[in-house]
């Protein structure tokens, strides 16, 4: 990873913000911006150098991982630290992540800067992190690849009968093997009525005869998260089952076609949310269009009605509609792409016609 190039990037913005030195302990930023992997930092950025501090635990780990031009280990408040080595002397103006620091952390954030100015920023390594360089592109892909090799695992184990947490626990077992650090978040089995809950996680509920079971899971490689949701068919579906399914799957297609660089976020999901709305299906679609994928299962940008952003070239992003028919079932299918010059690349192989097993 080009740690250097992400920091300069960085400080590119922090100097249109006016701001003289940048404190991060939200570990998915402390990770991009110098590769480590622990759970215990503060990484403080300046004009002319980086600082990393965290405490004895890591001083092995930090020395193979850290990027930083400067290396701090110590015990007790890491803001503290950071005052001792005088890293705030000086400085004018400290940008802080408004969205991740607690009151207690900005009081001690306060307490040890003096009366130096502290402004909050949001979003600022988020907006770096939204478009991904070619590594981190490899690493989601073999992260979806998985994804895609457990997909087809488990589909010889889904029957009725099946209790939905054992196909869970198969998924999991399944993506360790073949190579993943572990789950990028619970796994999704809902079956039948449940499919209807957009986030049914995994239950003790057995799989029926005839109903849609809805798969929504994920791995992590070396960080990097793929998300993938298929739904399927335990015996025959019926003709409205059919019908929504064939919903999703052309309101998918309609978004995947209309995405390419400098398109609007929104008018993508707008794209899919017609479709479904033109088939008579439009307030079973509650959720928005898609998300950010990466060090984090949801991250910017959303594709979303409220959405203001346009899409860029390095944009990683799920596309994934769904309609929920309470007390009957749901459909959701989901890809994640590479955003790109001309339309965009889906990383996901599994098949999207509907599978009846």
């Amino acid at each position: 990873m080009n740690y250097p190039r992400r920091i300069q990037a960085l400080r590119a913005i922090l100097r249109k913000k006016e701001v003289d030195a940048f404190v991060t302990s939200h570990l998915p930023n402390v990770r991009y911006l110098s590769g480590f992997t622990g759970s215990h930092a503060l990484l403080i950025i300046t004009p002319d150098a980086s600082f990393f501090i965290t405490d004895f635990r890591y001083k092995d780990q930090v020395r193979q991982e850290v990027a930083a031009d400067k290396k701090i280990f110590g015990q007790g408040s890491l803001t503290e630290l950071a005052s001792k080595e005088k890293i705030f002397s000086s400085r004018t103006t400290i940008g802080f992540e408004q969205d991740h620091l607690t009151v207690t952390q900005f009081d001690e954030l306060k307490k040890f800067t003096g009366t130096t100015l502290l402004k909050g920023l949001r979003g600022t390594v988020e907006d770096l992190r939204s478009v991904k360089d070619d590594d981190e592109i490899n690493l989601i892909k073999t992260a979806v690849g998985i994804t895609d090799a457990v997909f087809k695992k488990v589909l010889g184990i889904i029957k009725p009968g099946v209790a939905e947490n054992d196909i869970a626990a198969e998924i999991s077992y399944y993506q360790r093997t073949l190579g993943a650090e572990k789950d990028a978040f619970d796994t999704i089995v809902a079956s039948g009525e449940r499919s209807a809950l957009p986030h049914g996680r995994a239950s003790s509920k057995k799989i029926g005869r005839n109903e849609f079971v809805t798969l929504d899971f994920g791995c992590i490689v070396q960080g990097y998260h793929s998300d993938m949701t298929r739904t399927i068919s335990v015996g025959k579906p019926t003709a409205e089952m059919k019908k929504v399914y064939t919903t999703v799957l052309d309101a998918q297609k309609k978004a995947l076609e209309s995405i390419t660089v400098n398109k609007s976020a929104a008018s993508i999901d707008v794209v899919a949310r017609k479709h479904i709305a033109a088939k008579g299906y439009g307030g079973y679609f509650g959720h928005s269009l898609g998300h950010g994928v990466g060090l984090e299962i949801h991250e910017h940008l959303r594709l979303a009605a409220t959405s203001k952003e346009n899409l860029r070239h390095g944009n990683v992003v799920t596309v994934e509609p769904g309609i929920y028919l309470p007390g009957k079932f749901g459909v959701r299918i989901e890809d994640i792409v590479v955003v790109r010059n001309r339309g965009c690349e889906n990383v996901t192989a599994s098949p999207k016609e509907l599978i009846v097993v």
